[in-house]
């Protein structure tokens, strides 16, 4: 892992838990000193589209319409003007890369948001991928009002114009990640309206019923597999077991998790790492701390529950993304 060092000049950092946020009342300049996992990317190389990933990993949780309020994730207005305390491009990409690395405590500047909201999923974004959100967040006034009304709409239009030509690899990424993100929306929500044991029978009653849902959307076969499930439908079969083997590898040595496509006959086969961090460890860290009730309610309703013993950084699983040719 490469120690990124990132120097914040915070002359009036704003606290956007909610649209008329006071100005924080400390001024200081302070030293961030992260093992973040990312790269530093040559300046040459070409990196995906920035909008595209903002669309299918952002915008289901933080809405790109400013005065759209709710109850999961601050609006990307709002984290745009909190980061926009860093007035030179670099280091706007190199804050906005650290957190999207690690969602913790540590790495959040915006410490309201975290508290009212909780923290993000993991998103297991490769480094080109966390860069090209940042550079794009930087370089349009995705802020205003106007873009929201004006350029999204273009911007939309132009995703759905290049449709056809994406890749297999990041057709299957667009679908597994719009996936995850609604069933992070509606798990998050829940979790901040009703705790972690309303999430856990949110998860036994309604997770399958958001993935088929993506799946007719996408019209593909969308789901999640482990090698440690909870519910024994989402085991892993031998060819995913090898491919989160061979993910675990890479993420042990500190390496970027590279996704995987597998074609068939009339298929293609898209595999995509699930990490965790501290929001999945409410139900899926050691056993002696997750709380008792939802503890109790798990084993109720998963008797056969391998999914627990996680830290943070490891592989819980894979999304596999079945693909027609």
């Amino acid at each position: 892992m490469k120690r990124i060092r990132i120097v914040i000049a915070l002359l009036a950092m704003i606290l956007v838990s909610c649209s008329d946020s006071p100005v924080k009342d400390e001024i200081s300049l302070e030293e961030i000193i992260a093992d973040t996992g990312i790269d530093t990317l040559a300046q040459s190389e070409t990196l995906p589209d920035g909008f595209q990933l903002l669309e299918s990993t952002c915008f289901a949780c933080h809405s790109p319409n400013p005065s759209n309020q709710n109850n999961v994730a601050p609006t990307i207005s709002e984290i745009k003007i909190a980061y926009g305390n860093f007035k030179q491009e670099g280091q706007f990409i190199d804050a906005i890369q650290l957190f999207l690395a690690n969602p913790s405590q540590e790495t959040a500047l915006m410490d309201d948001a975290v508290v009212q909201y909780g923290l993000m999923p993991q998103m297991s974004l490769q480094t080109s991928q966390s860069k090209a959100i940042a550079q794009y967040l930087y370089q349009n006034e995705i802020e205003s009002g106007t873009w929201f009304t004006t350029e999204y709409p273009k911007e939309k239009e132009r995703l759905l114009a290049n449709k056809e030509n994406m890749s297999y690899v990041d057709r299957g990424f667009e679908y597994a990640m719009a996936t995850k993100s609604v069933l992070g929306k509606n798990l998050k929500g829940k979790i901040n309206s009703e705790g972690t044991l309303a999430a856990v029978n949110f998860c036994n009653l309604k997770a399958v019923h958001f993935t088929d849902s993506m799946s007719a959307v996408y019209k593909a076969d969308i789901k999640r597999v482990s090698d440690k499930p909870r519910n024994a439908n989402n085991q892993a079969n031998g060819q995913e077991l090898a491919i989160i083997n061979d993910f675990k590898v890479q993420l042990e040595n500190g390496e970027e998790i590279i996704p995987v496509t597998i074609e068939e006959k009339n298929h293609v086969f898209g595999y995509y790492p699930i990490v965790t961090n501290d929001m999945c460890l409410k139900c899926h860290g050691e056993a002696g701390n997750i709380e008792e009730e939802t503890a109790s309610k798990i084993a109720l309703l998963y008797p056969q529950d391998k999914a627990t013993g996680y830290a943070t950084k490891q592989l819980r699983g894979i999304w596999v993304v079945k693909m027609t040719k």
